[in-house]
C-alpha cells in the first residue's frame, strides 16, 4: 500500500484531471467562477421493491392517483439542478403526470414562490419502464433554481398509475403524500406523512439531485451498507427513531467540509443500503451490481469512500470472497481514473444466540482488514474499525457490547449510536478531499 503522502499526491493529480472532465451545465450559477458543472449533491440508492403487497420496510400504499412529496437536502449551493427519477427495482412501469421542486417550509408546506415545475425532454409527464428495461430511469431537464447547501427541498411527483414503487428503505426523513394531483399545492394542505415503516421513513422514486456549481471541486460518493445508510443514527436513548436529524457520518463530513471550504466544498452522495453486501445476497443489489449506477455514473465524481464487507461475513462469506469482491470494486473505480478510499470492517458484538457475531466471523474480519493494510491498492484507508472497537468477546451470549465500543453502541451491538456517527464523521482527515 502506498504511503499517505504518496496517496495524497495521487489524489491531487487526479483532482486536476477530473475537475476538467466534470459534466458541464448549460447555465451559469451566480458564484462568479464561470460555467457551472453538475455534481450529485443529494442521493439515495434506489434498492427496494415496495408496494401494498409487501410488509415491513418494503411496504408502500397504493399510490395511483396520488401525489408524493419527497424531501431532499443538497450538500452544495448552486443556481440550477436536475432530478433523477428511478423505477429500477419495480417489476411494473410507472407514469407520472407532473413533477415539481420547491423549498420546504414547515411540514409539507413549501416556501411561497419557490415551487417550480420540472420537465422531462420538454414534457410535463414521464413514464418509466419496469426495472432492468431501457427507460427505467430518467433525469429531468436542467431547471434554473436557487440551491443553498443543506436547505431542504421537496420533489413532488403526481402519479397517474403505479402498481408498486422503487424506493429506498432507510430514508430517515419525513416524506408526504396526498390525494389527487397536488404537486402545485404550496400550502401542504391535504398532505400526510408517508408510512414510517417501523422507523425507516422510506423514499419513493427520487434517486438523485444534481446541482450546478462553478466552485465545487467534485462529488464524494460514500458507498456502503447500514452504517453509511445511517441505521441507529437518529435513535434516542429510549430506542425511539427520529426523522430529519441528518446524523449519518457522511452528513457530519459534509458539514465539516462546508465549514472549512464554503462554496468550494465537495458535494457528498450517500450510496448506503442497510443490509447490503459486496458479492451476493443481503438487501438491495450487491455492491458489485450497483457500482456503475450508484457510483461511477454520479455527476462530478471525484472520490469514492468504500465501506462494506461486514454483511458478507455474517452471511457466511469467507475473507477470500470479500477480498475478491472488494478488489473488483477497486479496479472498477480506478479504471475510471477515480481514487477510492477504503474503510476497515467494523466490529460487531451481537450474541451468537441471536444469530450475531462469532469467533469465525471475527477471524474473517481480521483477515480482510489485514489485507486492507498490507496488500489492497486503496488510495487511502480510514480506520473506522479501530475507532469503533472495544475489547472482543466472541462466542459469549453475555457482555457482548464489549466488542463494539460501549460509548458508541446504539444497543444492537452492531451499529453506532449518534455519538458514534459523529465521532466517525469527525475522525476523517479532510486533507483526503483537498
Amino acid at each position: 500500500m502506498k504511503t499517505i503522502l504518496e496517496r495524497h499526491r495521487i489524489l491531487c493529480v487526479l483532482a486536476v484531471l477530473l475537475f476538467a472532465g466534470a459534466a458541464t451545465a448549460r447555465e451559469d450559477d451566480d458564484d462568479g467562477d464561470g460555467p457551472a458543472r453538475l455534481f450529485s449533491a443529494w442521493t439515495v440508492s434506489i434498492g427496494a421493491r415496495m408496494g401494498p403487497a409487501f410488509g415491513g420496510a418494503n411496504f408502500a400504499p397504493n399510490l395511483t392517483g396520488k401525489t408524493v412529496r419527497m424531501v431532499v437536502r443538497p450538500t452544495i449551493s448552486g443556481k440550477a439542478l436536475r432530478v433523477k427519477i428511478e423505477n429500477t427495482q419495480a417489476a411494473t412501469p410507472v407514469t407520472f403526470l407532473r413533477a415539481f421542486i420547491g423549498e420546504l417550509g414547515a411540514g409539507a408546506a413549501l416556501v411561497p414562490g419557490t415551487n417550480r415545475q420540472l420537465t422531462f425532454g420538454g414534457k410535463a409527464g414521464l413514464t418509466l419502464a419496469a426495472g432492468g428495461q431501457a427507460g427505467d430511469s430518467a433525469f429531468s431537464d436542467l431547471a434554473r433554481f436557487r440551491v443553498d447547501a443543506f436547505t431542504r427541498l421537496a420533489v413532488s411527483l403526481e402519479i397517474a398509475t403505479a402498481t408498486e414503487v422503487s424506493g429506498h428503505q432507510l430514508g430517515l426523513a419525513t416524506n408526504y403524500l396526498a390525494d389527487g394531483a397536488a404537486g402545485s399545492n404550496a400550502s401542504g394542505a391535504g398532505f400526510t406523512p408517508v408510512p414510517a415503516n417501523a422507523g425507516n421513513f422510506p423514499v419513493y422514486w427520487v434517486g438523485a439531485v444534481d446541482v450546478a456549481s462553478g466552485q465545487a471541486p467534485g462529488t464524494i460518493v460514500t458507498f456502503g451498507d447500514s452504517i453509511t445508510d445511517g441505521r441507529c443514527s437518529t435513535q434516542d436513548s429510549g430506542g425511539v427513531i427520529h426523522p430529519d436529524q441528518y446524523n449519518r457520518w457522511p452528513d457530519v463530513l459534509a458539514a465539516r467540509l462546508h465549514a472549512l471550504m464554503g462554496k468550494r466544498a465537495p458535494a457528498i452522495a450517500n450510496e448506503g443500503i442497510a443490509g447490503n453486501r459486496i458479492v451476493s445476497g443481503g438487501n438491495g443489489p450487491p455492491a458489485l451490481t450497483r457500482v456503475g449506477r450508484d457510483v461511477l455514473d454520479r455527476a462530478g465524481l471525484r472520490w469514492v469512500v468504500f465501506f462494506e464487507g461486514t454483511n458478507d461475513i455474517t452471511g457466511g462469506a469467507p475473507a477470500a470472497t470479500v477480498i475478491a469482491g472488494a478488489q473488483t470494486i477497486i479496479d472498477a473505480v480506478h479504471a475510471k481514473g477515480i481514487p477510492i478510499i477504503g474503510v476497515t470492517v467494523a466490529p460487531r458484538g451481537r450474541a451468537v444466540t441471536l444469530g450475531g457475531w462469532n469467533s469465525n466471523f471475527e477471524a474473517q474480519r481480521l483477515v480482510v482488514n489485514h489485507w486492507m493494510h498490507t496488500e489492497a491498492n486503496f488510495d487511502a484507508l480510514i480506520e473506522f474499525g479501530a475507532l469503533l472497537q472495544g475489547p472482543i468477546v466472541a462466542d459469549t451470549p453475555t457482555n457482548v457490547a464489549e466488542s463494539l465500543h460501549p460509548d458508541f453502541n446504539c444497543g444492537d451491538f452492531t451499529h453506532p449510536n449518534t455519538a458514534g456517527y459523529r465521532a466517525m464523521g469527525e475522525f476523517i482527515d479532510l486533507e483526503l478531499f483537498k
